[in-house]
């Protein structure tokens, strides 16, 4: 007997497939097998405690970092912020910008010359406009310890423009006590002054980072490699896709996980009842250290950073699934919009970033966000940095010796 030909062209088809599927296992094991070792506690190398602020960067150390989004290296100036070697005072001639923030202007996740401040400094110089952009972020800061910093030990920068950047988790941690085991101060404004009001701070909790940097362990691969590679790209490339395998049983559901404090700044209904006091505060913070900053002959600027869900729909579906979100309930332009209501009428300027960001985030453009992280990648950074530099160019807040094109 013979085999017919089309079980022959069967068998071969059949054996082709499989060859080709242990391929792709063994490519998607080597994919995972070449993901960075993850390092945890940098922060702990390069932070020290302060009996005000809770903590800050310890001048002249410098850690690496290594994530499976990034792998950098940071360097903390005699000046105590991650910034190349500054003056005190700024160079004759120069319009000295002063940027303060928390991790995105600290910008662990780039090298730091791809940082937001190192880009805004070199493009604006490289248009003509001799500029000096300070960079005084601070990881895990809030506004009220940023405020209270630039009250209390900012003015010999003497900076012309001051950039407050702002993201959504800092409404509620101005008035939290804590950041993930940190003690931070509480503040009230009294009389003009912002006032640290729960000194002494207590001593802060033992945990993983403080124990110095740790390295973990790469998961063991359960099952197919190729499944979980091909799983994690659609979750974080098509989520509406995942959402609707899983309703017909193809694939396991997202597990909802508990919805985070600070997210529900976006929430339009059935917020927390410490909102109130968490924008009522975020208001007396930013009115008090406008007028600290017009009495030093500076000009604010409030700067609005977006979460990555707010310049993508994409990463909006995908929150929405994270954490079983009732969409109608929920508000995504509702922080920077309350922002602006805080800034303009206190008298600061403002600058949203969100237009630049989500006009540059594209498949075909590229990404502007890091996709685990969540922070800025290098290319959100020069977005960012560029946003700055023209709006600052716009309002005739730097002098610049050529006209703007």
């Amino acid at each position: 007997m013979t085999l017919r030909p089309w079980a022959g062209n069967l068998l071969l088809l059949s054996a082709s497939g499989l060859l080709g599927l242990g391929a792709l296992e063994i490519g998607a094991r080597v994919v995972i097998a070449r993901r960075p070792i993850i390092t945890t506690g940098e922060q702990g190398i390069y932070s020290q405690l302060d009996p005000v602020l809770g903590w800050r960067n310890r001048p002249g150390t410098s850690v690496r970092y290594s994530r499976r989004d990034y792998q950098t290296n940071v360097a903390i100036n005699s000046l105590g912020f991650r910034d190349v070697e500054r003056a005190v005072t700024k160079t004759p001639g120069t319009t000295r910008v002063l940027a303060i923030g928390d991790s995105f202007i600290e910008a662990y996740t780039v090298e730091l010359e791809e940082s937001v401040t190192r880009r805004a400094e070199s493009t604006a110089r490289a248009s003509g406009c001799p500029v000096e952009v300070v960079n005084a972020g601070v990881h895990g800061y809030s506004t009220d310890q940023e405020a209270l910093w630039y009250a209390r030990e900012a003015e010999p920068l003497g900076a012309d423009v001051v950039l407050v950047f702002a993201y959504y988790n800092d409404i509620l941690n101005n008035i939290r006590v804590n950041y993930w085991g940190s003690p931070k101060p509480l503040t009230k404004v009294t009389d003009g002054r912002i006032v640290p009001v729960n000194l002494p701070l207590p001593e802060p909790s033992r945990t993983a980072e403080s124990q110095g940097i740790q390295t973990k362990a790469r998961p063991a691969i359960e099952g197919s490699a190729l499944r979980q590679v091909l799983l994690e790209r659609i979750v974080l490339g098509a989520p509406k896709l995942h959402g609707w395998l899983a309703r017909i049983g193809v694939l396991d559901p997202i597990v909802a996980e508990a919805v985070p404090d600070e997210l529900r700044a976006y929430k339009s209904r059935g917020q927390l009842g410490e909102f109130d006091e968490a924008w009522e505060s975020t208001r007396s913070l930013f009115g008090a250290l406008g007028e600290i900053i017009r009495a030093r002959n500076a000009r604010p600027v409030l700067v609005y950073i977006p979460a990555r869900f707010e310049i993508s729909r994409r990463d909006w579906d995908l929150t929405v699934q994270r954490y079983g979100l009732e969409e109608k309930a929920w508000d995504r332009t509702r922080v920077r919009t309350r922002l602006k209501d805080i800034a303009t009428p206190a008298g600061w300027d403002f600058l949203d970033l969100t237009p630049s960001l989500e006009a540059a985030t594209s498949p075909l453009r590229g990404e502007t966000y890091l996709p685990y992280d969540g922070h800025w990648n290098p290319r959100g950074h020069d977005v960012a940095a560029r946003a700055v530099v023209a709006y600052l160019r716009e309002r005739n807040l730097v002098r610049c010796d050529s006209p703007r094109t």
